[in-house]
């Protein structure tokens, strides 16, 4: 689909149901944040309100009117939902009973232009705060009982926090993150980034195509990224007051921990494969020289011992939520270096 990168079976999912004129009223795209969720969604509806699609193909044109109106953002039958939809009086900085009224008032409507009224719903594991429930029921009426012609796409980075119900109601795309390779391929196709950053800015990723653009388009993210892989590389000599004290900055809330926890797995696992003699490594430059020195030192069971401890931290992280503990925990535990 157009613009869209890896993810085959997701994408093969999506075009299976153009062709065989069998697309379902509800879709559910999961996986982290920024593998291309979104940009998968909209490249679906941009194929199914394409006016210039042959039968016989699942991708829009990109030229007809409808593809251009989609391109601008201003088609009338794609709908983008997000707080703005809300009456003035009634818009917060997050989707609410009000916005899913909204959304079920706009699909009622018959299509302007086409024979769809498509919905993107990103992100809706943030949909909480005391209204969450009847935010949630207001949406499930809506995936219960769609009027025809709708398809409502929605998208989550944690699954585990989707009512059971709402998943039962929607045809699950399961996503994952990107290879390395993947990413600096479309960047440098894509994005035309020159072939040595794009592939400094697939290995910071982590599978993570949207960091790496939004890192390209502001440098400073990258910077930020590669200093806190150098902290992350440095805590092997840290004294155990000192990892405390980098506790409470690598993990001041949640998505911090959760942030630092995946470039940190991403990094020890260069470790591992150092200390099992692999020379095959996700990580470049000075990264990539301390995580081979260090898995020369550690060996391949105290490496890959502390591979699991972050496992097991990730693990503890999404169903305990405490963020300084799991990484105090996980601190302490982390072999010492001179």
């Amino acid at each position: 689909m157009r613009g869209v990168v890896g993810n085959r079976h997701a994408q093969s999912l999506l075009e299976r149901a153009i062709l065989t004129d069998q697309v379902s009223h509800a879709y559910l795209l999961t996986g982290p944040e920024g593998i291309g969720k979104v940009t998968l969604a909209q490249a679906f509806a941009a194929a199914l309100l394409c006016q210039r699609r042959p039968p016989d193909s699942a991708e829009a044109c990109g030229e007809c009117l409808a593809c251009r109106k989609i391109a601008h953002g201003n088609h009338p039958d794609l709908i983008m939902v997000s707080p703005l939809l809300a009456p003035p009086d009634k818009r917060k900085s997050a989707i609410n009973v009000d916005v899913i009224r909204e959304v079920t008032r706009l699909a009622s409507l018959a299509p302007y232009e086409s024979a769809w009224r498509i919905f993107i719903l990103p992100r809706i594991e943030l949909i909480t705060g005391i209204s969450a429930l009847s935010t949630f029921n207001a949406l499930l009426k809506t995936l219960e009982e769609p009027p025809p012609g709708v398809v409502i796409l929605l998208t989550s980075a944690e699954l585990d926090t989707v009512l059971p119900t709402m998943i039962s109601r929607c045809q699950l795309i399961p996503m994952q993150p990107l290879s390395p390779e993947e990413i600096a391929q479309a960047l440098e196709s894509h994005w035309h980034v020159a072939p040595e950053e794009a592939r400094r800015l697939s290995t910071l990723a982590n599978g993570r195509i949207g960091w790496a653009i939004a890192a390209h388009e502001h440098p400073e993210r990258r910077e930020q990224r590669e200093e806190l892989l150098r902290t992350l590389a440095g805590l092997t000599s840290a004294t155990r007051d000192e990892r405390l004290k980098h506790a409470q900055t690598l993990a001041s809330d949640t998505e911090t921990a959760r942030q630092t926890f995946d470039l940190w797995l991403l990094w020890w696992r260069d470790v591992t494969l150092a200390a099992n003699g692999a020379t095959t490594l996700a990580t470049t430059g000075e990264a990539r020289a301390q995580a081979e020195r260090q898995g020369r030192v550690l060996g391949p069971a105290r490496a890959q011992g502390f591979l699991q401890a972050l496992i097991a931290a990730q693990i503890a992280l999404d169903q305990q939520g405490n963020p300084r503990l799991t990484m105090e925990n996980t601190l302490l535990e982390l072999p010492r270096l001179s």
